[in-house]
Formats: C-alpha cells, structure tokens, sequence
C-alpha cells in the first residue's frame, strides 16, 4: 500500500488587509453616515416669533382675542 498523498500547503501570502479589518471599516463609514444623515434632517431650534411692528404688544386693541381664525388656501392642482 503507498502512504496518502497530501497536498502541499501553499506558500502565498496574501497582500493587503484582513477581511476582518475591511468588514470593521465598513461598518464605523455606515454608521458616521447614518448618523450624519440624522443630524443634517433634525430640524434646528426654531426662533421665537416675530411680531408684527404695527400690532401692539400690550394695550388696547380691538376684537376678541379667542376668536376663531379661519385660513383659506387656494391652489390649482394640475
């Protein structure tokens, strides 16, 4: 009987990085992405109201200040 062959090991090195280390940079680029997608879509802190120079901000003026108001809209869809 003859003794098993056994494939011989090869000796190439493999050039450049681990599939590891490609995966991890992958994955921190998709989450600074994702995260900064989120802070470009947030909204920023409002600005206080800007009044109106011809309405007075206390004293007398006329109506009720409950009244109801109603906005129309007008558009044409086409």
């Amino acid at each position: 009987m003859s003794p098993r062959r056994v494939a011989p090991k090869s000796k190439a090195t493999s050039s450049g990085l681990p599939t590891w280390a490609i995966a991890v940079g992958i994955g921190v680029v998709v989450v600074l992405a994702a995260v900064g997608l989120f802070i470009l879509q947030t909204p920023a802190t409002p600005s206080p109201a800007v009044r109106d120079s011809s309405a007075p901000a206390s004293g007398r003026t006329k109506g009720d200040p409950n009244a109801k108001l109603e906005l129309v809209e007008y558009s044409d869809f086409q």
